[in-house]
């Protein structure tokens, strides 16, 4: 692929990602609940998700140079992307912490992470997600079968 072509493909992937960005966030700010459901409310979550997608998009379009891709890259992408899709199938049977750190696991050694660096953080990652989430926000996540 030329440069020209190269950073035509990431100008506009940052244009859809910015779209997509905005259409989250003025979407979240039409759901409500007519009760007090949970502490946050409907709107946060798809916010916070439309502001990162935003700001993400944002910054590839404004990249002054292509995004280069380098050998081994699909893999690794492949990697994190099915870790992600079997994710939601684990959080149950394995309660939060421990779908979350594999999940965490995978996307660390997909970015070269050594084992047991990745395995550190993963896990006091996955541990601090759930006492913000379960603790801070009021939000219960599932515990699996070893309670945690």
């Amino acid at each position: 692929m030329t440069p020209l072509a190269a950073k035509t493909v990431d100008r506009a992937s940052g244009a859809l990602l910015l779209l997509l960005g905005i259409g989250a966030i003025w979407h979240a700010q039409s759901l409500s609940v007519p009760f007090a459901a949970d502490p946050v409310g409907p709107k946060a979550f798809p916010t916070i998700a439309g502001a990162v997608l935003a700001v993400a998009g944002a910054s590839i379009m404004l990249r002054p140079e292509a995004i280069e891709v380098e050998a081994g890259h699909r893999m690794r992408v492949a990697s994190v992307a099915i870790a992600s899709l079997v994710y939601p199938f684990l959080l149950l049977p394995l309660g939060f912490v421990p779908a979350t750190a594999l999940l965490g696991l995978v996307t660390a050694r997909a970015f070269g992470g050594k084992w047991v660096g990745s395995i550190i953080a993963s896990i006091l990652l996955a541990a601090a997600f759930l006492l913000i989430i379960d603790t801070g926000l009021g939000l219960p996540m599932p515990r699996g079968p070893l309670g945690i």
